[in-house]
């Protein structure tokens, strides 16, 4: 049977509730105010936009309570509700052309219903996948933080009900190259879940990558004396063969170097069997006068990765040498890391410097990207010029003696 319902007279009261975005340091946050038909004023903050638009349309459902005319309808009470909530979000994009039951058609010519699977399972699919195929604790640990974040940015739903637009507005959130590493992950999840038949194509085909500056920073010389002084002088000098090997092969520290056995290391003749890391091939680099000075000090016994926490044993290190260590689980840390005149750590600095300093003292890209196991298009935008002839020639000068004070001296890199 029939139920009666009221539905309001034309007018509407969303002027009163204004949605504005709060920019954070690291993401933002939207703040809805406003003053309801009795006076009472609202200010709640919501995580994402989505959740604040949804509150603003729980107001307007209510407000309709005041300005009501009986209708019959065969609704439910949820179904009702939903009804008016859709096309006050239609109406908020669209403006008074917004029209619900030309919306609902236009979704139901475009939604390919594939497997109906929640966000949340499919990426607990795709962890596994990675899991299984022995991807890097830190790439396990990048997909699940931002990937878990769109997730809940979707709300959960399908995987095959994600759109392009969606995938925008969750990209909307995020500047520079954070924006960007959000959209290689979404873009490498779909397209896996498409070959898995989870959904029909990728939504992220098509969004344009955001433009970034791409001079790449690298640490001076002097900040790599100071990182493999610090290496040296900390936990008994362990992580020096990590380090040494990460600014003077340009190992990619993830997924290549946390694999390296010092039976990968050749001393006979100075090279290393660099494992498959990133790329899926193995490559051998030959290795540096300089890289095989700091190996020959180095004991051998001990594992090029130390045991246990590598993250703090590393943080300890990039503090004595002046940078933040990014572990601040305590306020003794937390003090330490907020030290006036502490320098930012460089992602994949230790890498950049090697590929920076290679190509200038070499003047060769395809050698330098044979060594790196990169393209030579890359070499060429991204580090060719970067670094100065006195800069490369102080940097392939770096000894254990250099440290304890000697003067440099020229070695030749491979």
């Amino acid at each position: 049977m029939a139920k009666k319902r009221q539905q309001g007279r034309k007018g509407s009261t969303g002027e009163r509730f204004v949605i504005s975005e709060i920019k954070g340091k690291q993401r933002s946050s939207w703040i809805l105010t406003g003053y309801t038909a009795d006076g009472e004023r609202i200010r709640s903050r919501h995580k994402t936009q989505a959740l604040a638009e949804g509150a603003k349309n729980h107001l307007l459902v209510q407000e309709l309570g005041s300005n009501q005319r009986s209708v019959m309808t065969t609704l439910s009470e949820k179904q009702f509700d939903d009804s008016e909530a859709a096309w006050h979000l239609l109406k908020d994009k669209l403006g008074e052309k917004a029209d619900l039951l030309e919306a609902v058609n236009f979704y139901l010519r475009t939604y390919r219903h594939v497997s109906g699977l929640p966000l949340k399972d499919a990426l607990a699919r795709y962890v596994d996948n990675k899991e299984g195929r022995g991807r890097a604790a830190r790439t396990i640990y990048e997909i699940k933080n931002r990937l878990g974040t769109f997730v809940g940015f979707m709300q959960n739903r399908a995987i095959d009900e994600v759109l392009q637009d969606d995938v925008r507005d969750f990209l909307s959130q995020f500047k520079g190259q954070n924006r960007n590493n959000y959209q290689t992950k979404i873009l490498s999840f779909f397209k896996w879940s498409d070959r898995q038949n989870l959904c029909n194509g990728n939504p992220v085909d098509g969004i344009e990558r955001e433009e970034l500056s791409r001079d790449p920073e690298f640490f001076t010389p002097t900040e790599v004396k100071d990182l493999l002084r610090a290496a040296r002088e900390t936990e008994d000098g362990e992580l020096l063969p990590y380090l040494a090997i990460a600014l003077f092969a340009g190992l990619r520290p993830d997924s290549e170097l946390k694999k390296l056995t010092w039976r990968g290391v050749n001393f006979e003749d100075s090279e290393i069997k660099v494992p498959k890391g990133k790329t899926g091939v193995a490559r051998t680099v030959k290795a540096s006068d300089n890289l095989m000075a700091f190996l020959q000090q180095c004991d051998r016994r001990k594992p090029i990765i130390p045991k246990g926490n590598f993250q703090r044993k590393f943080a300890k290190v990039k503090r004595a040498a002046g940078f933040r260590g990014g572990v601040r689980d305590s306020k003794k840390l937390r003090a330490i890391e907020d030290e006036p005149g502490r320098k930012s750590w460089i992602p994949d600095g230790t890498r950049h410097s090697f590929i920076t300093y290679h190509v200038r003292e070499h003047a060769d890209i395809y050698k330098t990207a044979t060594t790196a196991g990169n393209s030579p298009g890359v070499i060429k935008a991204h580090y060719e010029g970067a670094a100065t002839t006195s800069e490369a020639n102080e940097f392939w000068g770096i000894t254990p003696d250099t440290l304890d004070g000697s003067a440099v001296v020229n070695i030749k890199s491979a």
